[in-house]
């Protein structure tokens, strides 16, 4: 246990020392503020974090090593909430210090999930990228949240994470995603993810057919109904060859192999990187953990 926590205080200095903070503010939607967050190592990962401000409410709050750039910029505005779309360490870095210095709640859907997916102990890499949240108390998600002049309507997105969700913007029909959409196609996804979960609230979004999808992670797409309902199909599509190729007796590294025949390497260098946390190797362990026929058989057994 002290040896973990050394550790961890060590990454968290080195993250801290690489430094290299940027923050940019544009508006990519009327009336909708994006902060894009980055550090020397989160640039290098090609991952910047983005934080959205609608009225006096905040979507989410950084990561750690943003903090002492974010908690300036926000120093003279009124902040009447923080959303969160999920509580992963990159979306909640400066959410306890804001909560406190400016007197608002902080949403969170599911709040008692929060310390499952890895967060009750951060692997290496995710101290070193995102660095350490502050602890903060999170507040159950209301039915709607709403300032002076805008309403943001929460939308269940489960699958990348127990407590994820997406807020819909009722005036200018953006929809807010968090980690929903990264990129295109079928990727790979970390140990604890629900692949079926993601097909669904793919689909759920797309139904919405916001104007504009933005994420938190800078990705910016107008009208992105189609390029969410063709992510949900591949998924689907691979997630039934996975169950096919596993009903013939393939072992889930030889199906990676089977279906993933490109970029081998990178995905070994990121299952090495992170401790087998990441890559496709654990979408095809989360395909069979959570088949439907799989959660039936559990739920008769049980």
């Amino acid at each position: 246990m002290i040896a973990s926590r050394v550790r961890d205080e060590v990454l968290e200095r080195v993250g801290q020392r690489l430094g290299g903070l940027r923050l940019h503010v544009d508006e990519v939607v009327a009336g909708i503020q994006r902060v894009r967050l980055s550090s020397r190592l989160s640039r290098a990962n090609h991952m910047e974090a983005s934080v959205y401000l609608v009225g006096d409410v905040l979507v989410d709050a950084g990561f750690g090593h943003s903090r002492e750039a974010l908690l300036p910029f926000l120093e003279r505005r009124r902040l009447a909430a923080i959303c969160l779309t999920h509580h992963h360490e990159d979306h909640t870095g400066a959410a306890g210090a804001l909560g406190a210095r400016h007197g608002c709640p902080v949403y969170l859907r599911n709040p008692g999930r929060r310390h499952e997916e890895g967060l009750a102990a951060l692997k290496p890499y995710r101290h070193l990228w995102w660095g350490e949240p502050e602890p903060y108390q999170p507040v159950e998600l209301p039915a709607v949240i709403a300032d002076r002049h805008h309403r943001l309507w929460p939308v269940p997105i489960p699958g990348h994470s127990a407590t994820h969700t997406a807020f819909h913007h009722e005036a200018s029909g953006a929809v807010f995603t968090g980690d929903l959409f990264i990129s295109a196609g079928v990727t790979a996804v970390m140990s604890h993810e629900n692949p079926f979960d993601s097909i669904a609230s793919l689909r759920r979004v797309a139904d919405l057919e916001p104007t504009w999808m933005l994420s938190g992670h800078a990705l910016a797409v107008e009208r992105p109904a189609a390029l969410l309902r063709r992510k949900a199909d591949a998924i689907e599509q691979a997630a039934g060859r996975i169950l096919e190729l596993h009903a013939r007796g393939l072992p889930p590294a030889a199906i990676v192999w089977r279906l993933f025949p490109r970029g081998r390497a990178l995905d070994l260098w990121m299952a090495t990187l992170t401790a087998g946390e990441f890559s496709r190797g654990c979408l095809v362990r989360a395909c069979l953990r959570h088949a439907p026929a799989a959660r039936g058989a559990a739920a008769r057994g049980a």
